[in-house]
């Protein structure tokens, strides 16, 4: 294996191989042989169950801990890295020298180019070292801020802290511009003990598209002088938003201050293209047209439908009756069968099932379907509640399902669960 091994150059892999004395063999050609990737095989074996391979990879590795090995050092940084949750021996010298290694002035702009590039933890990890030795660490703020992994930019959030307040400021307002929600979220907390004049900062948080950035705003508002439906109202007088964040900012706003938003602005929502801003809109407070809520009931949406339905039940059986029973009418044929279900049951419970009956009566083209969706409501009821209908239409129902039974086109027994 060993002679091998010599021929082919295959050290790395025996590194692996599950015989220690094998192993030993292999981490000392590895050191022999310096290189990237021999490192990165190194750093694996400082790790190792056997004492001994651990002490001869511990050897190789200490070449490598010089500025001059700073391109293999980066190479195998993910390696180093992992070691800080491997307990089989004490890594906490080896990585403390790796960090002051990538600290050095020196090389300090290819340690920065590869913090750029990299993610993950990796980038977490060079991001500390970076600022660890950084007296002006505004540029590396700066470039954390853009940088493409998220945890990077919330770290640069909270570091900023620690520039002058008139350099934080600046980064932080740029932070409050991002599209992710935490990093805003953190720079606004950041910035209003920093800022002279957070008044500006707060107004743009309170229209913001996320809600805790918005309750955040909201609480702070006050302390400053600051009133939410103030900043509301004139944001109502301007023109509508056309992005889905503006709209689902001043919705959300509208929502959490209980106002109503005007009758023009609420139809607009109701049929914007994003189905998130048609949820908003729904669930808007303030009485709403019911024609446009049963219009609206031909969303695509399964949310918006849910919550249509949610807010029509909350609706009087007589106002909502007549028109459902109209949109049934209407619609039940190329509505998905449980979204028909769904919109029956806003009727009265004796009621819903007149309504089946009438569908049977006046289509018998379709009576296996309907005599189907009679069945099927029968087996779903457990007790029906319905202080509308009158006990002698209760009974007409009834009578009709009896004879349905005693005709055999429906089971005796669903019709018995209703006695």
């Amino acid at each position: 294996m060993i002679a091998s091994a010599e021929q082919n150059g295959t050290w790395a892999e025996l590194c692996r191989n599950s015989n220690g004395f094998v192993r030993e063999v292999a981490v000392r050609r590895l050191c022999d042989s310096p290189s990237p990737e021999a490192l990165q095989e190194l750093v694996e074996r400082l790790n190792d169950w056997v004492p001994q391979v651990r002490d001869v990879a511990a050897t190789g590795v200490q070449a490598y801990l010089t500025t001059v090995h700073v391109e293999a050092l980066l190479f195998a940084l993910d390696a180093f890295i992992a070691l800080e949750a491997r307990q089989r021996a004490d890594h906490g010298a080896t990585l403390a020298q790796v960090r002051a290694v990538l600290q050095s002035a020196d090389v300090r702009e290819a340690v920065h180019a590869c913090f750029i590039a990299r993610h993950g933890r990796t980038a977490r990890f060079l991001f500390a070292v970076l600022l660890g030795a950084d007296a002006s660490p505004e540029q590396l703020l700066r470039d954390a801020l853009a940088h493409r992994d998220l945890t990077v930019r919330v770290a640069a959030v909270g570091a900023c802290a620690q520039l002058p307040p008139d350099q934080a400021c600046a980064l932080l307002e740029q932070a409050l511009r991002q599209s992710a929600a935490r990093v805003r979220l953190g720079a606004l907390q950041t910035l209003l003990p920093l800022a002279q004049d957070p008044l500006p900062a707060l107004r743009q948080a309170l229209l913001d598209a996320s809600p805790a950035l918005r309750s955040l705003a909201r609480w702070h508002a006050p302390r400053h002088g600051l009133e939410a439906s103030a900043v509301l109202a004139e944001q109502l007088q301007q023109a509508m938003p056309t992005s889905k964040r503006h709209w689902l900012a001043v919705l959300g706003l509208a929502a959490e201050l209980d106002v109503e938003l005007p009758e023009a602005w609420w139809k607009v929502a109701l049929h914007c293209g994003y189905s998130s801003v048609r949820l908003a809109a729904v669930s808007l407070p303030g009485e709403r047209p019911l024609a446009d809520l049963l219009e609206a009931l031909e969303d695509p949406s399964d949310k918006v439908f849910a919550a249509l339905i949610a807010r029509l039940d909350k609706l009087p059986w007589a106002i909502t009756g007549a028109r459902v029973g109209t949109t049934l009418d209407a619609r039940w044929q190329r509505m998905p069968a449980p979204r028909a279900r769904r919109l029956l049951a806003l009727l009265p419970g004796w009621q819903q099932l007149a309504y089946l009956l009438e569908r049977l009566e006046s289509e018998p083209v379709l009576a296996a379907y309907w005599l189907e969706e009679i069945a099927l409501w029968c087996q779903c009821q457990y007790r029906i509640i319905d202080p509308v209908t009158s006990k002698a239409e209760r009974a007409a129902s009834m009578a009709r399902l009896e004879v349905l039974a005693a005709s055999g086109l429906i089971d005796q027994a669903e019709v018995d669960r209703l006695v």
